[in-house]
């Protein structure tokens, strides 16, 4: 009796030195009229720019849309008729998509906002969200974690699985972690990239950790009954409250900044916390007080904009301010001020960035507290679109056919032209290269047209080259000319083979393809060349090899290294991949290997130069792994059971193609108009040869056999390509033939 008596009074006092950071009525007049107005204002702003973006390609976005839809329909705003199913039918394309390319579709705060509309988040359109957090290895942000936790908290009975319980301890314990003995919650990288970037080398005396410590308590609070939570968030709060400015707004990085208010008044509002609390009160000033400082019905006054500006904003100051142009750039225009001191007249004046998303969330979680009731009409169940498979062989013809129609009508050639320079000729091999790899084996009526097409470009340079042609070099005109039946020794008295032999005149970005031009011709013919092939590979590999890096990458300049080194790494070892048989090729091959295998991310794809998934890189190792004969499957280059196919798919989009990059500020339908220079979809070429390893990974005929023959199917054409192979061929064939007459001759024999 004594003891249970005693658990009784235990949980009364937890529970009465708990009061001070729970539930606290909100006062009325905390709800301000200005707060009123921006509310009204911003929704309208907020619904407007998640109308232009529901279907934008960009994870962020769908991230951005789908927690202020979450504030929306909490705090009751009013929103246009079929808003609503607007958006869940615009999610639903999107996830569609995102199975389409291969990826486990979660984004943080879409579970959170279909359960709080009542519906269904195990089938959702078809998609069941919660399969999303089965993968959390693929989850490495940690205000992503964090969001992660308050998904699995409102999914309901199906995330008190074992399985989820176990990665709710998990997410528990991450996020306890990161809390330090003065209250704040810092991030699992010691110093993260943003403050990197800002130069700073060494921790200050007050870090500002607070819209991470703010997100930390609110993922916390749904489990405060546990004793090493409340502790961890009376420490939070204590700290928050100390890094409080007068104005009731917080820093970031040492200056103030929206985002870190619109935090904290989440958190309070999760906490139930009055905005008057003395713990967050300073000179007067409230949270909201800090944030409404932020709020501005126009643009910066002198602004020579043609278009009012309005809403929540941040500020970087600046020489200039930046236009908005589309969700894809921006265009600078300068400020002229004759009171300016400036080398022109001009000022520096605020960059001031409209950024309604946070700060409206934040605003909603005030409005929510203040006592105003949401009233929302319940959207009907949206049932999305169906999910459908990839027809690789259909895509290819289909991808074939268009290409071979653009090349035969004169898309890269006019018969008025005089003069085309070496690249416009390695673009059209190229082409024609990959038509072939796209069908695997060109007609003699397609070898016809496309050789007169070849000749016409060749002869109308012929005057310009023949004095050059030690030098001059077009990647890929060589094996072009092979697939064609063309002798690339003699293309109207052009000798193609000999600037092949001269390895000092080729650039950096050259040696790749040089290296493979050379390969394809037989060895025979460069010895009645009088050309020592062997040699010449072993002067390309040295050039090639100046490149490599300690530790193993490839780099165009080792002191810049600004360029895809994923991609140019995997180029030079598909090139070097051959000559395997010398042993210093072969260990530079290891290294870079090595190197390519611990870039690789968890989805299976390669980064680009921004450090994102890059679908040119990915497909460049694919290209490496069959030239080297690596295995789909070899450990090296398989992550989180995903191989580098799987991470190629993520890049596909139906009615698009294959996409350099996935994440991009446009629609599907806006790709169009965005700038050639910054178009993420991929050239034909490239589009042929990820549908060609990824029919051939499906099909289970992705290598190893050194070569990748197995990949393009071509082994049996390929006899009848060089001239040793048709001798061989007709040797094959002669003793077949005589083998028959033997047997032949012997029964008629027997028979008399």
């Amino acid at each position: 009796m004594r003891k249970h008596f005693t658990r009784i009074l235990t949980t009364l006092l937890a529970i009465v030195m708990l009061l001070p950071v729970t539930a606290q009525a909100a006062p009325a007049d905390s709800w301000t009229d200005e707060a009123e107005q921006a509310y009204q204002t911003v929704t309208e702003l907020v619904i407007q720019r998640v109308s232009e973006s529901k279907d934008y390609l960009a994870t962020a976005t769908q991230e951005e849309n789908a927690k202020v839809v979450y504030a929306l329909w909490t705090s009751g705003a009013a929103v246009p008729s079929g808003f609503y199913d607007e958006y869940l039918q615009a999610l639903a394309d999107w996830l569609d998509l995102a199975v389409k390319r291969g990826k486990t579709a979660y984004i943080p705060g879409v579970i959170r906002t279909v359960a709080a509309m009542g519906l269904d988040v195990t089938d959702f359109a078809g998609h069941n969200l919660v399969d999303a957090l089965r993968k959390p290895e693929l989850v490495e942000a940690d205000e992503d974690r964090l969001d992660m936790l308050m998904d699995l908290d409102a999914v309901g009975d199906a995330g008190k699985t074992d399985e989820f319980n176990a990665l709710r301890e998990t997410l528990l314990t991450e996020a306890l972690a990161r809390q330090q003995s003065s209250g704040e919650f810092r991030y699992t990288s010691k110093w993260p990239a943003e403050l990197k970037q800002k130069g700073v080398d060494d921790e200050p005396d007050r870090f500002d950790y607070i819209l991470l410590t703010a997100k930390s308590v609110q993922a916390l609070a749904p489990y405060m009954s546990r004793k090493n939570v409340a502790t961890a968030i009376d420490k939070a709060l204590n700290y928050l409250s100390e890094q409080q400015l007068s104005s009731g707004g917080f820093v970031k990085y040492g200056d103030e900044d929206v985002e870190e208010d619109a935090a904290v008044l989440e958190m309070l509002a999760t906490l139930g916390i009055s905005l008057t609390d003395e713990r967050f009160t300073k000179d007067g000033h409230t949270v909201l007080d800090g944030m409404m400082g932020w709020y501005q019905d126009f643009y910066f006054e002198g602004a020579k904009t043609s278009e009012p500006k309005q809403g929540f904003y941040r500020e970087d100051i600046v020489w200039n301010y930046r236009e908005p142009r589309g969700w894809y750039g921006s265009m600078v225009i300068q400020m002229n001020d004759p009171t300016g001191n400036g080398e022109n007249g001009e000022k520096a004046v605020p960059n001031r960035i409209y950024d309604n998303a946070e700060p409206y969330m934040g605003l909603c979680a005030v409005q929510r507290i203040a006592g105003n009731d949401a009233k929302i009409d319940n959207p009907p169940v949206n049932s999305g679109a169906k999910t459908s498979s990839i027809d690789y062989k259909a895509l290819l013809q289909e991808q074939a056919d268009i290409s071979y129609g653009k090349v035969k009508n004169g898309w890269f050639w006019d018969e008025n032209v005089t003069i085309v320079s070496e690249s416009a000729i390695s673009h059209y091999a190229k082409e024609v290269l990959s038509l072939e790899q796209a069908q695997g084996e060109l007609t003699k009526a397609q070898k016809e047209e496309l050789q007169t097409i070849m000749q016409h470009l060749t002869d109308t340079n012929s005057e310009y080259l023949m004095g050059l042609k030690s030098a001059t070099y077009s990647p890929g005109a060589v094996r072009a000319m092979k697939s064609l039946d063309m002798d690339p020794a003699n293309a109207n008295g052009l000798d193609f083979l000999a600037p092949l032999t001269d390895v000092s005149s080729k650039g950096t970005g050259m040696l790749a393809d040089a290296l493979k031009d050379l390969d394809s011709i037989d060895l025979f013919v460069w010895r009645s060349r009088g050309v020592n092939a062997d040699s010449v590979v072993d002067k390309y590999a040295a050039k090639m090899l100046q490149n490599q890096m300690a530790d193993g990458k490839f780099s165009y300049d080792a002191d810049n290294p600004i360029w895809e080194e994923v991609q140019f790494t995997a180029e030079n070892v598909a090139a070097l991949a051959p000559h395997t048989d010398k042993e210093y090729i072969a260990k530079a091959i290891d290294k870079a290997v090595e190197y390519l295998s611990s870039v690789q991310l968890a989805d299976g794809s390669f980064p680009g130069r921004d450090g994102q998934p890059d679908g040119e890189a990915t497909l460049a190792v694919l290209d490496m792994m069959n030239a080297a004969g690596i295995s789909l499957d070899d450990v090296r280059f398989v992550k989180n059971g995903n191989t580098v196919a799987d991470g190629l798919r993520t890049f596909y989009i139906e009615g698009v193609g294959f996409v350099s990059k996935t994440e991009v500020e446009a629609s599907v339908d806006g790709l169009s108009e965005i700038p050639s220079y910054d178009n993420p979809v991929m050239d034909f070429s490239s589009a042929v040869s990820a549908l060609t390893y990824l029919q051939a990974a499906e099909n289970g005929k992705f290598g190893p056999d050194g070569k990748g023959n197995s990949v393009f199917e071509i082994v049996g054409s390929a006899l009848t390509k060089t001239p040793l192979g048709a001798i061989l061929l007709a040797v094959i064939i002669v003793a077949l033939l005589a083998f028959g007459m033997i047997r032949r001759y012997r029964r008629i024999k027997k028979e008399q």
